[in-house]
């Protein structure tokens, strides 16, 4: 079970949040503030490998892997400086319409000390917050261009 779970409605398709979602693994920086540089390091046919530059001088591996028949895209940290765990990115399609749902599951390595919650979910939330936007706004687009 997730240690925090995040989710709102989005007002998209399905395809069009999926899409979204596929352009964070390669494009970090425009769904998190604080991403400073990301590459892809390794491309396999299941997951990439991704170095990721956050501020302070934090600088870790993920291993991310969508699954397109379950929705998700899940992020693996490999080795982060304080945390081991996973966070997942959840398309749902509910009778309401589509919803995103982040979990976040770290817990400290060994020896460090845990950060400030509200600060963990306050970075989870303003990821969402950034996707559902982008989510949103290419939907949009998408149908400005068709009516047109």
């Amino acid at each position: 079970m997730p240690r925090h779970r995040i989710s709102s409605s989005v007002d998209a398709s399905p395809e069009t949040v999926w899409a979204v979602l596929l352009d964070k693994m390669e494009h970090p920086q425009r769904y998190l503030e604080d991403a400073l540089d990301a590459e892809i390091l390794v491309r396999g046919r299941e997951s990439v490998i991704r170095q990721l530059v956050l501020p302070r001088g934090v600088s870790f591996r993920e291993r991310i892997s969508p699954d397109p028949a379950a929705r998700t895209v899940t992020f693996t940290l490999l080795d982060h400086p304080a945390y081991e765990g996973t966070v997942v990115n959840r398309l749902l399609e509910t009778s309401g319409g589509v919803e995103l749902a982040f979990e976040l599951d770290w817990k400290p390595r060994p020896g460090c000390a845990e950060e400030d919650p509200d600060e963990t979910l306050a970075l989870i939330d303003s990821s969402l917050t950034h996707t559902k936007r982008i989510a949103e706004a290419l939907q949009k687009d998408i149908l400005g261009a068709v009516e047109t």
